[in-house]
């Protein structure tokens, strides 16, 4: 029953502030199948008894969900492994996202290995926008790496990565350059 009133909000960006172990992923999890454009045929089958299946809202099964997930990138020796790390997590996660959903666009969405994942996410986005198909974009663990960062290096080192043309600034800024 939260979708709806989420939507209403009509806010481009949102963010859930909760306590570990209180199911921000399995919410996450739980958005991605209802906004999917690929589970269209799923969607009695997955909410059928729900509140929301019974009162879906027009936004139901109409994006392509890209799905970020952050836990996994670690602090390494320097800001720049680090770097490494958190790009080669965007790129493969659009791998993913290329190989499901290539046949819907109807044409193969290339991910170039030799290009940043914050650059490859610039290249897909705007692919998809001249085709018309808008992306949902869900970030899981966003916070996790930099609160390792932040609590282990120090706030100079913090701002270094979030700031001016720290990588995790130039990401989210990427993200928020093609949004509507």
């Amino acid at each position: 029953m939260f979708i709806k009133p989420l939507e209403e909000l009509g806010a481009r960006y949102l963010f859930f502030l909760r306590p570990r172990r209180f199911g921000k992923s399995l919410f996450l999890s739980m958005l991605e199948q209802y906004y999917d454009v690929l589970k269209q045929g799923e969607f009695e089958l997955l909410f059928k008894d729900t509140y929301i299946g019974r009162h879906p809202t027009e936004y139901r099964n109409c994006y392509a969900v890209l799905r970020l997930d952050f836990s996994s990138v670690k602090v390494k020796g320097s800001l720049k492994e680090t770097e490494e790390e958190f790009e080669f997590v965007v790129n493969e996660s659009l791998k993913g996202f290329a190989e499901r959903y290539s046949s819907y666009v109807g044409r193969e969405i290339e991910i170039d290995p030799e290009l940043s994942g914050t650059n490859n996410l610039f290249k897909v986005r705007m692919q998809f926008k001249r085709l018309g198909v808008k992306i949902y974009i869900l970030i899981d663990e966003y916070d996790n790496f930099l609160h390792e960062i932040l609590v282990g290096e120090g706030r100079d080192r913090y701002e270094e990565v979030t700031h001016g043309t720290g990588f995790v600034r130039e990401f989210f800024k990427v993200l928020k350059e093609g949004t509507s």
